[in-house]
Parts: structure tokens; sequence; C-alpha cells
């Protein structure tokens, strides 16, 4: 198994944490690990923020590597699912 970092998404992911998000992951990129995702506590989501991750899941995947959920909120799932952004985020449909 290879490395893996870490990365919390908070409650907000939106363009006002998109600064501080993107300086994560753009650490994690350069340390070429895996990243896992945690967005259980994700209470709102913007464009902005659901643009970071698929930028990050895409860069990941040039380099072999990739992003794992640890969680996901129901309203990051349901905000993927109207803007058809399951398969390029790599979440699975909800029940």
């Amino acid at each position: 198994m290879s490395a893996r970092i870490r990365i919390h998404c908070g409650e907000r992911l939106s363009i006002e944490h998109v600064e501080a998000l993107y300086g994560e992951m753009e650490s994690a990129l350069a340390s070429e690990a895996d990243v896992e995702l945690d967005a259980g506590q994700v209470h709102y989501c913007d464009t902005a923020g659901l643009q970071l991750l698929v930028s990050l899941r895409r860069e990941m995947q040039k380099t072999s590597h990739d992003i794992h959920w640890l969680e996901t909120s129901e309203v990051l799932q349901q905000t993927c699912g109207y803007l058809g952004l399951n398969e390029s985020l790599g979440l699975s449909r909800p029940e």
C-alpha cells in the first residue's frame, strides 16, 4: 500500500476555503502520495470547492495516484449527483 495523506474538507467546501485546501492538496501532490479525503462534515459546497476536487483527482491520476474517500456527507453526494460529478470524483452513487 502506498503512502496516503489525509485531508479534512471541513464544513464548507466553498470558495472562501479553497485557498487553504489548495495549499494542502498542492503539498499532497508534491509528496506523490494518495490522498484520503474526509468530507463527512461538509454541510455546504459550491462549484469552486468541487472544481478543486476534480482538478486534484485529475492531477493525481496523471501520476497513477488517486483520492480515497473516507466519508462523504449527504450534501456533498447530492450536489455531486445534481452536477454529474460522481464519476469525475470517484464517488459511488448514494443508495
